[in-house]
């Protein structure tokens, strides 16, 4: 079986357009959403662990948006980043720990693997 995605590099003219037409754009929303209040945010939900090394600081968290788009650029995704909204979403039902995330990624392979890309071609179908 294949996943049906494949590594590409894009080409310069596709970089530049990207650049100006993504890229820039989303640059101020990025850094208010992804990054200052996420930060804030998780600063809020979780004040006892505010001063441990490695929460989220400004620095990580726009250092991991940016590694996250720059490797998804190569298989075709749209930019993306954390998020507030995420984070709120994702503490008001019960998450606390790392462990959630990586359950609900888990969850959405074998969602996809259970499926199959038909299958699950026509289940996003089926939702407006």
């Amino acid at each position: 079986w294949t996943l049906g995605v494949a590594p590409r590099t894009p080409s310069r003219d596709e970089w530049v357009r990207g650049i100006l037409r993504a890229g820039l754009p989303q640059l101020p929303l990025t850094t208010l959403n992804s990054v200052i209040s996420v930060c804030s945010l998780a600063t809020r939900l979780f004040p006892s662990r505010a001063d441990r090394p490695g929460f989220a600081t400004r620095a990580s968290v726009s250092t991991s948006v940016g590694a996250m788009n720059l490797v998804g650029c190569f298989f075709g995704a749209m930019p993306s980043c954390h998020g507030a909204g995420g984070l709120t979403g994702q503490y008001k039902f019960g998450a606390r720990r790392g462990a959630s995330v990586l359950a609900l990624g888990l969850a959405k392979l074998l969602l996809v693997f259970a499926l199959g890309e038909t299958n699950l071609k026509r289940a996003i179908r089926a939702f407006p």
